[in-house]
């Protein structure tokens, strides 16, 4: 692994470490990050209502490194 970008959150989960009170936090990659924390704040800014069983139940799924490094996201008609 040596010279490679890591995720401390990944290790953690392969290695088995926790924060003090036994959480394991979720990858920078995983739906269960991702949605909470950038797609449902926007949606909602757009005025779409996520229902809570929605938000309670993001699985934890980890994006390949190549949706991340594939440049800006397209452009919308309209935009």
């Amino acid at each position: 692994r040596s010279g490679s970008v890591q995720v401390v959150a990944e290790l953690a989960r392969e290695f088995g470490f926790t924060e003090e009170d036994g959480r394991q936090p979720p990858s920078i990659r995983s739906t269960s990050f991702l949605l909470p924390n950038y797609a449902f704040p926007e949606m909602e800014k757009q005025g779409m209502q996520i229902p809570q069983w929605v938000k309670d139940n993001v699985p934890d799924v980890l994006l390949p490194w190549s949706i991340f490094s594939a440049g800006p996201a397209p452009k919308r008609e309209g935009d």
